[in-house]
């Protein structure tokens, strides 16, 4: 370590505070900015998942095509940004169709990512804690000190069932690299994107037995995963706590 680390380091230093200090006051800023994001776009995304306002968002991207993938990948970002926004991924499918509305959704979920990422390992430990429930936090502990953390997460993020957008916010707090966390992880979201946007797809096209058939898939996947997930969480933690 340089001294130019060491000194960054000092809590002693005028440097360390300035820093403490702008992260305090980022941390801040964007609590009050989610807070008025929630508040404010809530009620817009749950009136897209409305047949009304499907029909709006329709009419937007039949008067303006990319105004309308312009304003769908922003909500679908805010959703992983802010967690307790619901999922929209079956309203990608049915606005765009199965194989564009799924590229949306990656798209959306790869900005959300990135901007949560870069948070998460500016503002640290905090932030997370503000965002999420700790006792909910408290039960992926065992990923921080992890060595298979990445396989681990892969296993996490295709099961169908975890609260993935939660996930997002732990992983920073990880070992896990930049690389890993875009090239490893977020292509095992593509799975349950691909079906959910299928299934929109089929509303799209009227297809409501290859819709009811798929819905059934991703509820059966959904319900497997749910059931198994503590299990699964405790498997790890018996296995970590074997290795300490």
């Amino acid at each position: 370590m340089g001294e130019y680390d060491k000194y960054l380091l000092d809590k002693n230093s005028s440097t360390y505070k300035r820093r403490i200090i702008v992260r305090v006051i980022t941390l801040v800023l964007v609590l009050a900015v989610s807070t008025y994001l929630v508040f404010k776009l809530y009620p817009y995304v749950e009136f897209i998942k409305t047949k009304e306002g499907r029909q709006y968002l329709k009419s937007i991207v039949d008067d303006n095509m990319l105004k309308g993938v312009l304003l769908f990948i922003a909500c679908q970002a805010l959703q992983v940004i802010i967690p307790v926004l619901p999922p929209l991924q079956i309203v990608s499918g049915m606005l765009f169709g199965s194989v564009l509305g799924t590229l949306l959704s990656i798209l959306g979920i790869v900005l959300g990512s990135t901007v949560v990422f870069f948070l998460v390992k500016w503002l640290g430990y905090s932030f997370v804690q503000t965002m999420l429930d700790e006792k909910k936090l408290h039960r992926f502990k065992f990923l921080y000190d992890e060595n298979k953390v990445v396989t681990i997460m892969a296993i996490m993020f295709l099961v169908p069932g975890f609260p993935k957008d939660m996930l997002t916010f732990v992983l920073p707090l990880t070992k896990m690299s930049k690389k890993d966390f875009f090239f490893v992880i977020m292509p095992a979201r593509v799975p349950a994107l691909v079906l959910s946007s299928v299934v929109g797809g089929c509303i799209r096209s009227e297809n409501y037995i290859a819709a009811g058939v798929f819905s059934v898939c991703v509820l059966a996947l959904s319900v497997i995963g749910i059931l198994y997930r503590d299990k699964i969480v405790e498997k790890f933690h018996r296995e970590h706590s074997k290795n300490k």
